[in-house]
């Protein structure tokens, strides 16, 4: 829950070195809210963890080195593993005299408004691709490697993004965001110089609200300014390096990366799809991205279902994800399934119960799965 202070008159927003004094006409609306989280979490770590194969730097020339074992030797895992967590966040927001909007918030999220709409600026802020998704980000959490879900920014969105917000017309918003140099960031000993890795990175993106259906697409292409080469493995790769324990994950997909050209770089483009439908209790969303790059191309589709019953909030999540590779080698192919169960328990307190399955077949080695199961009491204030 936010708990808000109203400051009139002389009041003055302060961020960092700055004061934004407010006109004797406007309200300064400062806003709270925090959250603390009390986690008992279990999962096959010992699976997962495997002992390494070796550096994957010198994985083209062997794939018998280390020793493949469970990562904990005659140990077993101790479950369920306990944490505690808890965050604050607050926001601060007015309006001036001559009707321009302006708020700010623990993160130095700058962002002015008013009838033209809205302009963010925000230091490794979001594409506007990733403002107009409407579906999940088909990320559900996991134990063990993780393509991570849908890409909707390109390398090229880093450092200072500027994201514009067009008034909503219809149902319909518009968004345009402008990433000036991804080695440029916040600060007053940042660089910023036209050698950076991607400069200029313009993204767009737009959602469309009909009734019960809510319909987001985005697109954002970056040109790779840099000097180093994207792939450059070349006759060193052989199909043989890639063979090993399965189980081996991290080790395996870091020579994937470098031997098969598996690296997300160079030139890149992304387009995102997603859609989301509601109907009484019941809600839908599905979404779909491929990210284009010089070396590696993913792709990731999602589908996820979430219902009320009664006092109960039930949610399941499909993910399917795939890596290709530059050389002529099977995709990296994950699914997970997610299902999820929450219910109130008093004011601002909430109980929630989560389990995924992850399986995950690294450049066709054989497909590993995992699961992780968590129960989360959380209190928000």
């Amino acid at each position: 829950m936010d708990k808000k202070i109203i400051l009139s008159g002389a009041a003055a927003l302060i961020m960092g070195a700055g004061l934004f004094a407010a006109p004797a006409s406007a309200n300064i609306t400062f806003s709270h809210s925090g959250e603390a989280n009390l986690s008992a979490l279990m999962g096959d770590w010992c699976n997962v963890n495997t002992a390494a194969l070796g550096d994957s730097a010198d994985f083209a020339t062997t794939t018998t080195q280390g020793t493949a074992d469970d990562g904990c030797g005659t140990d077993n895992e101790e479950a369920p593993l306990w944490t505690t967590d808890a965050a604050l966040d607050w926001s601060a927001a007015g309006t001036l005299a001559n009707g321009l909007g302006v708020s700010l918030d623990q993160d130095a999220v700058i962002t002015l408004s008013g009838a033209f709409g809205s302009i963010t600026f925000e230091d490794g802020g979001d594409s506007a691709a990733t403002k107009a998704r409407v579906n999940s980000d088909g990320a559900p959490d996991v134990i063990g490697d993780d393509l991570g879900g849908h890409n909707t920014a390109t390398s090229g969105t880093a450092g200072m993004v500027v994201t514009y917000a067009a008034p909503s017309m219809g149902g319909m918003d518009l968004f345009v965001s402008y990433a000036p140099n991804s080695d440029g960031g916040n600060g007053e000993n940042a660089i910023d110089t036209d050698a950076g890795d991607y400069t200029d990175t313009i993204g767009f993106g737009a959602s469309f609200s009909l009734d019960n259906i809510t319909i987001g697409a985005g697109f954002e292409n970056a040109t790779y300014n840099g000097s180093a080469s994207c792939y450059a493995v070349g006759d060193v790769y052989d199909a043989s390096d890639l063979s090993g324990d399965p189980s081996a994950n991290t080790a395996l997909l870091a020579a994937a990366a470098e031997v098969a050209g598996g690296e997300v770089c160079g030139d890149q483009n992304v387009i995102s799809l997603g859609a989301t439908m509601s109907a009484g209790d019941l809600n839908l969303n599905a979404g779909y991205s491929k990210l284009d790059s010089e070396e590696a191309d993913k792709t990731v589709m999602n589908l996820g279902l979430g219902m009320a019953v009664g006092e109960y909030n039930l949610s399941l999540d499909y993910v399917d994800a795939k890596l290709a590779y530059v050389e002529d080698v099977t995709d990296t192919a994950q699914t997970v399934i997610a299902v999820g169960a929450s219910t109130n328990l008093g004011d601002g307190v909430d109980l929630g119960l989560s389990f995924s399955n992850n399986q995950i077949n690294i450049a066709g080695t054989g497909a590993h799965t995992n699961y992780r199961a968590e129960a989360k009491l959380t209190v928000t204030y």
